[in-house]
């Protein structure tokens, strides 16, 4: 009984010893789990008051700091390193005075966010990226203290403290559904000075806690590169254009996500295009925020922007202007402005120590505001044959085969509008041949005009591209031609005119003096009368039939034009190719044609007669008799048969030797 009483006590006491120990020990399970629960809720407290983000002037830094900080969380999970990524920079002021310094790396931790011991250096405490390898879940503080000196001046240290950063161990990988990318300058500068050409990449996936590794790269990398940081640096050589910059997240059980940025490579400045009687604004492009001022290092200097003018066609520069703005606007401009050119030099000082920045030249491109005004001064001109009541814009007695030629001075006047597109368009008669065209002595091509037939008017209208017509500027337009197709006399007018578009695309046009030319169709040209002797009876033998009054002057027999240009001596014959025939072709009419002047006559048939004549220099005028002279019919016996005869008259006009 003792023994069994003894062993329930026994079970008792260790029943209660051990109760309090499970007791404790779920208690410190559901402590540890709090713990990791509300880890977020941690306050943390840096080891060191972190330093102030750098001040930057166009890439320029003018305080010193951190330009890569570290991320405020990564995540990963248990024995997949991460590396903390940082960078710093010192001022300007601070490069140009320091410039043996060394930088020293010092990283700390802390597990609770208020305890902080500085990492060994064998596990990675004196690197500037900091590679953590977890060996378990939960989170762990980091804080990176850069320092500046020299090992004889190790008493005279520059501190720049991060940020905090934050790793947090999780038991299972995050896949990235999307990622975005932003850069801390979007424009760096191609130039040779390496103050202003550099920037970093930032990449934040979404979820936040994605524990993928992100990698980076660049589309063009003659314009800029980047390295496994995110730290873009451009070109050093002038190449200007615009880089897409891509980070791809690796994640674990998904596809890679991607995501980019554009960032624009440059020389400072973009070239401008402004309307005369404005002013162009040229400013220097990125981040030119911030004031000269370096609380952090203790230096101080100044910067001086002076801003320089190139005159179209020069190398010499003036200075414009000279002071602290990073903008420069110009003054009014007209056309004389045109293709100048503009740069910003940059002049850093501390103390006795200078760097100057040189921007590109930006070019300024200035566009007419106003009307063109174009003068149009045309002449035309008979290269064959000079009549003597011609002018720069009449030709008379111009006939087939005369070489024509038009020239043609157009200059615009206005100061500041220039004619677009132009065309010049001569109007030309109908058939004329176009033997060549020229543009300020230079002969076009026939893609360079064109023949276009303008029925409302019966023209040929000649179109010539005559491009853009400048302010100041004088163009010039010949054109040789052939006269064609000229059959009577005739008399042609044209208008030639220009047309195109004004600086704001409205259709602008111009006439200029009507050109006359009177056509001849170099030739005789006779309207010659029919001539009817009436009713021969059966008693008119031996009679003189004489022409009807309506064939007698003062009208005229035969109506003579004489069109010739050159008037040699003419003669004009008349002769009577066969006998009077009846209607029915067989019969003939026993009668004759004689021609009578001053009281002699002769017969005609058969026999050329000279009938008019003219002397060098004259027309042959028109013919017309009196009743008892020209040509009369004599009935030399009774007709055989009754009806209508007739016969056929050669009127011969001929040159005379």
């Amino acid at each position: 009984m003792k023994h069994r009483k003894y062993a329930k006590t026994l079970i008792k006491f260790l029943f209660l010893l051990i109760f309090p120990l499970i007791l404790l020990a779920l208690t410190t399970k559901s402590t540890d789990h709090q713990l990791k629960a509300d880890e977020e809720d941690v306050v943390v407290t840096p080891k060191f008051k972190p330093t102030k983000d750098p001040k930057k002037f166009i890439g320029i830094w003018l305080t010193s700091g951190y330009d890569l900080q570290p991320q405020s969380d990564y995540y990963t999970t248990v024995g997949d390193p991460v590396t903390i990524r940082t960078n710093t920079g010192r001022s300007v002021w601070a490069v140009l005075t320091g410039i043996f310094d060394g930088i020293h790396f010092r990283w700390w931790e802390t597990p609770d966010g208020s305890n902080w011991s500085e990492v060994d250096k064998s596990n990675n405490g004196q690197k500037k990226n900091f590679t953590v390898t977890p060996t378990e879940v939960g989170t762990t503080w980091y804080q990176l203290d850069t320092q500046f000196y020299t090992y004889l001046t190790w008493y005279l240290k520059t501190h720049l403290y991060s940020q905090v950063t934050a790793v947090h161990v999780l038991e299972e990988a995050v896949d990235a559904i999307s990622l975005d990318v932003t850069v801390d300058d979007d424009y760096l500068y191609n130039t040779s000075d390496q103050l202003s050409n550099t920037t970093y990449a930032h990449a934040k996936p979404t979820p936040v806690n994605a524990t993928g590794k992100i990698t980076w790269s660049i589309d063009n990398p003659d314009l800029a590169t980047i390295d496994e940081d995110g730290h873009i640096t451009a070109n050093s050589n002038g190449n200007s254009g615009t880089v897409t910059v891509t980070a791809t997240m690796t994640n674990s059980n998904g596809p890679n996500i991607e995501g980019s940025k554009e960032v624009e490579i440059g020389g400072g400045l973009d070239d401008q295009t402004v309307k005369s009687g404005t002013s162009a604004t040229y400013a220097l492009k990125g981040n030119t925020g911030g004031d000269g001022d370096d609380d952090d290092d203790g230096a101080t200097g100044t910067i001086t922007i002076d801003w320089y003018k190139y005159m179209p066609g020069s190398n010499n520069k003036v200075k414009v202007a000279s002071g602290d703005s990073s903008t420069y606007v110009t003054e009014l401009v007209n056309m004389d402005d045109d293709e100048s050119y503009y740069q910003a030099v940059i002049t850093l000082k501390s103390g006795k120590v200078t760097k100057t920045i040189t921007s590109n030249k930006a070019k300024l491109t200035v566009i007419p505001s106003g009307e063109p005004d174009i003068e149009i001064n045309n002449t035309i001109k008979n290269e064959t044959y000079t009549d003597d009541k011609d002018t720069d814009l009449l030709l008379n007695k111009v006939i087939n085969g005369d070489n024509i030629s038009y020239h043609n001075t157009l200059t615009n006047q206005s100061l500041d509008g220039i004619l677009k597109n132009s065309n010049y368009v001569i109007p030309l008669r109908i058939g004329t041949q176009v033997n060549q065209v020229k543009l300020n002595d230079q002969v076009l091509a026939d893609d360079q005009y064109t023949i276009i037939t303008d029925e409302s008017s019966n023209t040929d209208d000649l179109v010539i591209k005559s491009g853009n017509i400048n302010t100041n500027q004088t163009i010039n337009i010949d054109v040789d031609t052939t006269v064609q197709n000229v059959s009577k006399n005739d008399s042609f007018k044209g208008t030639p005119y220009i047309y195109g578009t004004n600086n704001d695309g409205e259709v602008y046009r111009r006439e200029t003096s009507n050109e006359i030319i009177n056509y001849l169709s170099n030739q005789i040209e006779p309207t010659i009368q029919d001539i009817d002797y009436g009713t021969i009876t059966t008693y008119s033998k031996n009679v003189l039939k004489y022409r009807p009054d309506s064939s007698n002057n003062p009208n005229n027999i035969i109506d003579i034009s004489d069109n010739r240009r050159d008037k040699s001596a003419m003669q004009l014959y008349l002769s009577q190719e066969n006998d009077f025939l009846h209607e029915n072709g067989e019969t003939s009419l026993p009668v004759s044609l004689r021609y009578y002047n001053n009281g002699s006559h002769q017969n005609i048939l058969n026999n050329k007669t000279l009938i008019s004549s003219s002397n060098i220099g004259d027309e042959l005028t028109s013919i017309s008799w009196q009743r008892q002279e020209g040509l009369l019919l004599y009935v030399d016996s009774l007709p055989l048969l009754a009806g209508k005869y007739s016969t056929t008259l050669n009127w011969h006009f001929e040159n005379s030797i």
